[in-house]
């Protein structure tokens, strides 16, 4: 025989589901859902993040930072133009995050389908403007797709559910970066 009576079980239900619903809202950002941080120092975060230093002559084109408050899954991304002799300088160096060389594009599929940008995913804005909009999904394609392109990424986790990608686009000389927990 149970130690619970009937009306004690429907209690310990009730509890149980409203402690399940409190932590799945959380999990989606609450109420408000994910949670956006305006990125107002993109060389300070593009310098933290990658150990680059933030050139002078970079012009933002896109950044944005959005995350799920409870489980922490998210997006920092920043893509920023910049002149060609500064791209050609980096590539003469070693990459950032102790990687051995850069590769060349195009970006394998498990990489890039993590990696946003503000158009794809989460960090894309559902009313379709915003800071970080600033992209369309031509150009977010076609950067995964060139040959053109050099890039260094580092799986944090495993499966690339925790990664970072650092794109130099020496084509249109721009630089594509975003580091993602998901």
């Amino acid at each position: 025989m149970s130690e619970y009576t009937p009306p004690q079980c429907r209690r310990i239900v009730l509890v149980l589901f409203v402690l399940c619903g409190g932590i799945w809202l959380a999990g989606c950002g609450g109420p408000e859902g994910p949670q956006r941080r305006v990125v107002t120092e993109p060389g300070a975060d593009f310098t933290h993040y990658t150990g680059l230093a933030w050139p002078a002559a970079a012009q933002v084109v896109s950044a944005g930072d959005i995350w799920l408050d409870f489980v922490g899954d998210g997006e920092f991304h920043l893509v920023f133009d910049l002149d060609h002799a500064t791209l050609e300088q980096w590539l003469a160096e070693p990459p950032s995050w102790e990687q051995l060389k850069w590769k060349g594009g195009p970006v394998p599929d498990e990489i890039s389908w993590q990696a946003g940008f503000g158009v794809k995913g989460m960090s894309a804005d559902p009313a379709g403007g915003g800071p970080d909009h600033k992209i369309s999904e031509v150009e977010y394609q076609s950067v995964y797709e060139s040959k053109q392109t050099w890039y260094v990424a580092q799986d944090r986790g495993a499966g690339w559910q925790h990664g970072q990608i650092l794109i130099l686009d020496l084509e249109h000389n721009r630089v594509w970066f975003s580091r993602w927990d998901y």
